[in-house]
């Protein structure tokens, strides 16, 4: 093993010490045409850098060209395009020795009308405590528009409900793509809102909060904004007592200590009326449901990658040279920053993969080499700006 960490030590070596720069030239697609398309903005930050706007350029016709890119070890870019007030996001990282390179990122057509859009509610749980209620939800949306179009409106497309009578909102987030980023609610004449665009594919709606609890009994609403062929509602504990018109117990998941409740065919517009009272449980005393996230008694969503030896070495390999590359940035705004954090993860994940795959006394040691390269500049980025 040593001989293989220093032969790729010294090809990072080698690949730091160049300083290459060249132009990058980005082609905007229209995804609704299928066609070359047009954006109001095209931005280029530089992540290496704390995510820097270095470079914009306005009212771009098909394509836009950004010059004196550097692409040393640790250059990784954003590119945003903006089109009709909605963002879309794109990574770059330039392959080095190169002096000119090509991307492209996809943008679509607006439209106020949502149509052909697919919900589902895959959990709502209702946690009792002794007084209070704890509610998690999320909703999916599915954009399955053809053409596909962005659902966008002010002050905004997306449905969701959150009582009047709460008394913490924990946390709201609205996911598009890979990175949840956080919201807040507006009041319209027809219910709640997001701001948030919905764009072709999956979207998440995620939330949670609190509301008092009398035991004796507590109505806690929900107005559903989308037509629901199968509402599941979850209960925590077991025996808490949860009524409403067309709700049925579906069962018991023993493993977490949760009561299963179903809503079948639930139309938008309904307005939900859970009567809940019973017994809850004592956050004093973890011993009531200590088999269930220990303590939390909340859903916790976890996301494992399988390894492999080759993909162990690869990751110690990488993490021993980065020891000594933490440098801290400038705060910038949190959301941008979470999202490019999630786009630097997912594809340090891709690559680990990749790598993992190859095999040394294979052809494709150039390829090795490149997918090396590529793993130290990401997780050097992310070093710097977790």
């Amino acid at each position: 093993m040593k001989p293989q960490f220093l032969k790729h030590l010294l090809i990072f070596q080698l690949l730091v010490s160049l300083n290459y720069a060249g132009d990058l030239r980005v082609n905007i697609i229209n995804g609704t045409s299928n066609e070359s398309g047009n954006a109001d903005r095209v931005a280029l930050l530089d992540l290496a850098a704390g995510m820097v706007e270095i470079a914009s350029a306005t009212d771009v016709v098909k394509s836009t060209t950004f010059s004196e890119l550097a692409s040393t070890g640790q250059a990784q870019y954003l590119i945003r395009a903006t089109l009709g007030g909605v963002s879309y996001s794109a990574m770059f990282v330039p392959t080095p020795g190169v002096t000119a390179w090509e991307t492209s990122i996809t943008v679509y057509e607006s439209s106020e009308t949502v149509h052909d859009l697919n919900a589902s509610v895959p959990f709502f749980v209702i946690y009792g405590f002794e007084d209070k209620l704890y509610i998690q939800k999320r909703i999916i949306l599915e954009n399955v528009s053809s053409p596909p179009v962005t659902f966008a409106g002010t002050p905004g497309v997306a449905n969701l409900h959150i009582p009047k009578n709460i008394t913490e909102l924990e946390y709201l987030t609205f996911k598009s793509g890979t990175m949840p980023v956080k919201t807040a609610p507006i009041d319209t004449d027809n219910g709640q809102v997001l701001p948030n665009p919905i764009k072709p594919g999956v979207s998440e709606i995620d939330m949670a909060y609190y509301t008092a609890y009398d035991p004796n009994t507590t109505v806690l609403t929900e107005l559903v904004g989308y037509d629901i062929d199968h509402f599941h509602v979850y209960a925590m504990p077991i025996d808490l007592n949860i009524s409403a018109p067309g709700l049925s117990r579906e069962g018991t998941d023993n493993e977490n200590g949760l009561a299963i409740y179903a809503l079948e065919k639930v139309k938008a517009g309904t307005m939900l009326e859970f009567q809940i009272s019973g017994k809850g449980m004592s956050e004093s005393d973890p011993s009531e449901h200590e088999q269930h996230q220990q303590n939390t008694g909340k859903i916790v969503i976890e996301n494992r990658i399988d390894t492999n030896v080759e993909l162990t070495i690869a990751g110690v390999l990488i993490m021993a040279i980065l020891i000594s590359l933490f440098v801290s940035v400038t705060q910038q705004s949190e959301d941008l920053k979470q999202e490019s954090v999630e786009m630097l993860k997912r594809q340090k994940s891709d690559l680990l993969k990749q790598y993992a795959k190859l095999d040394e006394a294979s052809s494709g040691k150039d390829e090795k080499d490149r997918i090396l390269y590529r793993l130290v500049s990401v997780y050097k980025t992310l070093d710097r700006i977790k």
